[in-house]
């Protein structure tokens, strides 16, 4: 997925617009961190709709996703 957002912070004008700011040191919302654009301490995803998609149903899929009150029963499952 990282690959997929990597290949798109290198297309497009804005994003151009942006990484150059952030190389010339004019930008410093943003910065680079291992050729993958971030704003503050988050990933930036371009404006894709089919990226966004594809992203928002891997983290919800993911083994590692719980539900608001997760925590909650995860310690009552835990003393069960």
């Amino acid at each position: 997925m990282v690959e997929q957002i990597k290949q798109h912070h290198k297309d497009g004008y804005e994003l151009m617009k942006i990484r150059k700011g952030v190389e010339e040191g004019g930008n410093k919302e943003f910065s680079i961190q291992n050729e993958v654009l971030w704003h503050g301490s988050r990933l930036f995803v371009p404006k894709i709709i089919t990226l966004k998609k594809e992203l928002l149903k891997e983290a919800h899929n993911s083994t590692l996703t719980t539900h608001p009150g997760g925590t909650k029963m995860h310690h009552d499952l835990k003393t069960h």
